[in-house]
């Protein structure tokens, strides 16, 4: 394994996360602190970029469900939220026919989902070499 340039430092502010593909894999950089971290960049919930959701000092949340993985470790730090928060509400105005079968289907999802373990995620070592960053393959 080696290190590989994926960016300039300055491509990624403290607070933000980048995407990048090297060696195969999709990979998030994240800048905590002026501190790099790499971790894969598909969530392994529902395969959503990690890198279009959110930074939270080390902890990254997906942008579908909610998952939350520590950058630092690739942890798991809590699953998928899977609440249909407001979308029956979409439906009021429908006949009670409509309303009961989108209900139906929405839980029929729901339960779908849930059955889909989210695993730790694998992390890569970084390096910053002047105004490079560079990660291990």
């Amino acid at each position: 394994m080696s290190f590989v340039k994926v960016a300039k430092v300055s491509e990624i502010p403290a607070g933000t996360m980048k995407h990048i593909e090297a060696g195969g894999k999709e990979i998030c950089i994240a800048n905590v602190s002026g501190r790099f971290y790499a971790i894969d960049d598909r969530c392994g919930h529902e395969n959503a970029r990690l890198s279009r959701g959110s930074l939270m000092d080390t902890i990254v949340t997906c942008p579908m469900h909610s998952s939350q993985f520590d950058v630092t470790t690739g942890k798991l730090m809590s699953g998928p939220v899977l609440e249909l928060g407001g979308l029956k509400e979409m439906f009021t105005g429908c006949p009670e026919k409509v309303k009961k079968a989108v209900a139906q289907m929405f839980e029929g999802i729901a339960d779908e989902q849930r059955l889909i373990k989210t695993y730790d995620q694998p992390v890569y070592d970084v390096n910053v070499d002047g105004s490079d960053v560079l990660v291990q393959l």
